[in-house]
C-alpha cells in the first residue's frame, strides 16, 4: 500500500536533491515545459513575497530509495531551479545571486551552468527568502512488499 506523507521542504533542500540526481522526471507522461517567462517571474515574485504556491508531489523509487520522481509540480520546480541558475531575471530585472548560495556556487564553478556577472543581483535578504521558502510537498512512499491491493479491497 502506498503512503502519502505531506510536509514542507525548503527550496534549498529541493535544489540540492535535484543537483544530486535525487529528483527525476519521467518524460513518458510529463508534459513539456510550458510556462512563459512572465509566469516564471510571477512565481518567483510570489515566493519572494512569501505567498503560498501549490505543492509539489513526488514518489519515492522502490528500486532506489532516496530517489524521487516528480508526479506533479515539474513546471514550478523548473521555474525555481532555472531562476536560481540565472536562466532568467525576476520581474524587476534582477538575477539570483549565486554567490550567496554555496550549493549553487559550487555547481556554477563546476561549469554546470553559467551565472550572470554584470547584471543586477537579488539582495541577500531576498536570496534567503527564496532558499528558506517552505514549499509544500507530498511524498508518496510505496512499500515493496505490497501486492498492489489495498486491504479494504482485498
Amino acid at each position: 500500500m502506498a503512503e502519502l506523507v505531506s510536509q514542507p521542504t525548503v527550496i534549498q533542500s529541493l535544489y540540492g536533491m535535484y543537483r544530486d540526481g535525487k529528483i527525476f522526471v519521467n518524460r513518458k507522461y510529463q508534459r513539456k515545459l510550458v510556462l512563459t517567462l512572465e509566469e516564471k517571474q510571477r512565481l518567483v515574485e510570489s515566493i519572494i513575497r512569501k505567498y503560498p504556491i501549490p505543492a509539489v508531489l513526488v514518489a519515492e523509487s522502490v528500486e532506489k530509495p532516496g530517489v524521487y520522481e516528480v508526479i506533479d509540480g515539474l513546471q514550478r520546480l523548473n521555474a525555481i531551479f532555472s531562476y536560481i541558475e540565472n536562466f532568467y531575471p525576476d520581474i524587476e530585472g534582477r538575477y539570483f545571486d549565486v554567490t550567496k548560495f554555496s550549493t549553487a556556487a559550487g555547481y556554477a564553478e563546476a561549469k554546470l551552468f553559467s551565472p550572470k556577472t554584470a547584471e543586477d543581483k537579488l539582495p541577500l535578504k531576498e536570496v534567503s527568502t527564496i532558499l528558506d521558502y517552505p514549499l509544500g510537498s507530498g511524498l508518496v512512499k510505496s512499500h515493496p512488499e505490497d501486492d498492489g491491493c489495498s486491504d479494504a479491497y482485498a
